[in-house]
């Protein structure tokens, strides 16, 4: 069971961010139906999400194949689920330095591993599973599959109603500033893997993160601790998504109007395809709703943006304070703008809470292909590509132009001349036998050079 968010000590700097009804009453009397789940960081940029969210007390594993890595995250998770994925064949190496392709052959050679996670109590017994990662990366990018693989198998036996799996994927796109085609690469190729699974059925909903859109964060007002210190953008955009998911899988607990139950939750987060979760607080009485909730989904602060007139599921909660109703109106409002918006089934919650003090709605939308930036990043791609293939031209130039052709051949074998080597006593015998020719051996022509 997960403890009362109010009694937690391990929630750090995310509780600025967390809506006030998380640390209330009628929630701490209901945490033992909040729903149970797990979660799996792959990579170092995964293990920060994954670390992230670790803080409301679900179970975390962490696998990467750089210890170094998993220590900033000691407090939080402990060692025998910090799981480091060293290679044989590559013994010395500690992480993958973006090389996506070789954080698969880890991954693979280290398949037992996966396996051992994806059958450990707490990912099975939990109502659902989430893997994290960064598609930019090379390590948990690499490892994306054959985790899913293994994931996808077991998590079927906690299938939902109608064969839906309890599995998510949060993940991570590059933003425009990380220079060079492997980032893009390895995310289009990440985001390939992701759809496969979506469209096999094999995999619930998957986040997206845009980390294009904290180009902004320092231009605002970033986020600081208690004692000021200020909170980078990376770590505040999984601070959100953390702080999210908290407060959407609350809504099931709340009495009210209309209730958004666990199962239709659950059911949200394990349908197939590409879910964005979104916020808007302080809703007044003569808002535009319509407007109000064009803006829910489409403008969301860190999430990935859609196209949102093609969901195939989607849900919307509206939370108010206790002291205040909250107008039957505004309430029909908000549904029929919502299904006419999403144009598919929009499941509804209307419920109150002591802590609040302002009307907020919370959105959730789940869209069969992925996000607009996508298309941006195989825009990238194509130019970082170009850019590269002219710095190799340009490196083959500058040495063309030296004009030191004639030095080519220098320093191959056969300028070496004679070798040296340490003599001994015998080398120093001056009986006649030494100067009777010697017999060649095998060993002798392994140095011959063509």
């Amino acid at each position: 069971m997960i403890r009362p968010f109010a009694e937690n000590e391990k929630l750090g700097a995310i509780k600025a961010l967390l809506s006030p009804h998380l640390l209330s009453d009628e929630l701490k009397a209901e945490m033992s139906r909040f729903p149970t789940q797990a979660l799996i960081g792959l990579g170092q940029g995964g293990g920060r999400i994954a670390a992230e969210l670790s803080r409301f007390g679900f179970p975390t594993f962490l696998l990467n194949s750089s210890k170094s890595d998993m220590e900033e995250h000691n407090y939080l998770i402990p060692e025998t689920r910090r799981i480091v994925t060293s290679s044989k064949d590559f013994p010395e190496l500690e992480g993958t330095d973006k090389n996506a392709q070789l954080g698969f052959d880890i991954a693979k050679e280290n398949a037992d591993l996966y396996k051992r996670v994806a059958l450990d109590d707490a990912i099975q017994d939990s109502e659902f599973v989430w893997v994290c990662v960064s598609l930019g990366g090379g390590t948990g990018n690499g490892a994306l599959k054959v985790a899913l693989t293994f994931l996808s198998k077991v998590r079927e036996n906690r299938a939902l109603p109608g064969g839906k799996i309890p599995l998510g994927v949060i993940c991570s796109l590059p933003s425009s500033d990380e220079k060079g085609s492997a980032y893009r690469k390895n995310a289009l190729a990440g985001i390939n893997v992701i759809q496969q699974f979506i469209n096999d059925n094999k995999l619930g909903a998957a986040i997206a993160i845009d980390n294009e859109k904290m180009k902004d964060y320092y231009a605002h007002n970033p986020l600081k601790t208690y004692g000021g210190t200020e909170i980078d953008a990376k770590s505040y955009s999984n601070m959100v998504i953390a702080s999210a998911l908290a407060e959407i899988s609350s809504l099931p607990l709340f009495d009210g109007r209309s209730v958004f139950d666990k199962t239709e939750l659950l059911t949200t987060l394990s349908t197939p395809g590409w879910l964005s979760i979104s916020k808007y607080k302080d809703l007044k009485t003569d808002d535009n709703i319509e407007s109000v909730i064009k803006n829910l989904f489409m403008n969301n602060e860190v999430l990935a943006t859609y196209n949102v007139q093609n969901a195939v599921a989607g849900a919307v909660g509206v939370l108010y304070p206790s002291s205040k109703n909250v107008s039957p109106k505004i309430a029909d409002d908000v549904f029929r703008y919502t299904s006419d918006l999403l144009n598919t089934k929009v499941n509804l919650s209307i419920s109150k809470n002591s802590k609040l003090e302002s009307l907020t709605l919370y959105g959730l939308a789940v869209y069969p292909t992925p996000s607009v930036r996508i298309q941006q990043l195989k825009e990238e791609l194509d130019h970082w590509v170009q850019i590269e293939k002219e710095q190799e031209e340009a490196k083959k130039q500058a040495a063309s132009s030296l004009g030191l052709d004639e030095f080519d051949d220098f320093f191959s074998s056969g300028n070496t001349g004679t070798k040296r080597k340490k003599l001994t006593l015998d080398d120093l015998n001056t009986d006649d036998s030494e100067s009777k020719p010697k017999k060649a051996k095998a060993a002798d022509l392994e140095d011959l050079d063509f």
